[in-house]
């Protein structure tokens, strides 16, 4: 029999399982693929939820105000795995609505048949993954270039295939009332309108002032000048390489630039093998 959770590296499947009778309606889960904006858009999140008016987030990080719920170990601090039931309590400590971060498939999320929590999802054109994926675990110092080029890299990623199959998880629960999907895209080009709709979706009541004063919060710059508190936690968090940054361009175009025409369209011809058509279509922009 096939556990419902897995329990890898990155998953703590044990975890998982203890937490599921104790989601609450108000729980918000946002799931994605890494790279896909996900960050961004839980910044976005915690913003709208306080309406602009703790632009510090309390002066924690963003892994202390929205856990990453699958992960075995204390990523932005010490590396230490986390003891089960502490954990728990953490997460039972948490004001309402609870925003949880995780990198699952749909039927991963620990999330009750008759539960009345709601999931967010943010996917990327696929292109733009891998390369923006290389710089980020380049920028961690978890993989040399001297000794891994992102040629090397890139054949990795498109075995591994995640985005692919996080994508195809998700398509057959897109009109379901309790999934909001979101695109990158749609982010960057009308950011306002997008909020607008998470708001609608969460039926979160915000006038036109206090968007006003959550947007300037979640720009390219207030992101870039923010990270180190976001990301690195009051524990310290990872070593950067020297002059390295989460993020580190924004926009749309950029990363996929840096692939090779090659590269770019077996990206594509993957996508088309294992994507419903309508999904494919979706998720990827091929402008």
């Amino acid at each position: 029999m096939t556990a419902r959770y897995p329990t890898t590296e990155m998953c703590a499947g044990g975890l998982l399982e203890a937490f599921e009778p104790t989601t609450r309606d108000t729980d918000i889960f946002c799931s994605t693929t890494a790279k896909s904006g996900q960050t961004w858009l839980m910044a976005l999140l915690y913003h709208l939820r306080s309406r602009g008016h703790d632009p510090d987030m309390g002066g924690r990080g963003s892994f202390e105000n929205m856990p990453w719920l699958e992960i075995p170990f204390d990523i932005a601090g010490d590396k230490r795995p986390y003891d089960h039931a502490a954990r728990l309590a953490e997460f039972a400590a948490l004001q309402d609505p609870r925003i949880f971060k995780m990198h699952v498939l749909y039927d991963e999320i620990p999330r009750p048949v008759a539960s009345r929590s709601r999931v967010i999802t943010i996917t990327r054109d696929l292109r733009e993954l891998p390369y923006s994926m290389y710089s980020h675990l380049v920028g961690m110092q978890q993989i040399d270039p001297e000794k891994v080029d992102f040629n090397a890299y890139f054949e990795r990623w498109l075995e591994f295939g995640y985005g692919f199959q996080l994508a195809r998880s998700f398509w057959p629960h897109r009109h379901e009332s309790h999934l909001l999907w979101l695109r990158y895209e749609d982010m960057q080009a009308d950011l306002r309108a997008e909020a607008r709709r998470i708001c609608t979706f969460l039926a979160w009541d915000l006038s036109e002032a206090d968007l006003d004063r959550v947007l300037p919060l979640v720009s390219f710059s207030a992101m870039q000048d923010s990270e180190a508190r976001l990301l690195r936690g009051a524990s310290g968090g990872p070593t950067w390489r020297e002059g390295a940054r989460f993020f580190r361009e924004g926009g749309v175009g950029k990363n996929r630039a840096r692939l090779s025409e090659e590269q770019q369209a077996r990206v594509v011809s993957r996508a088309r093998e294992l994507l419903d058509p309508e999904c494919f279509d979706f998720v990827m922009s091929l402008k």
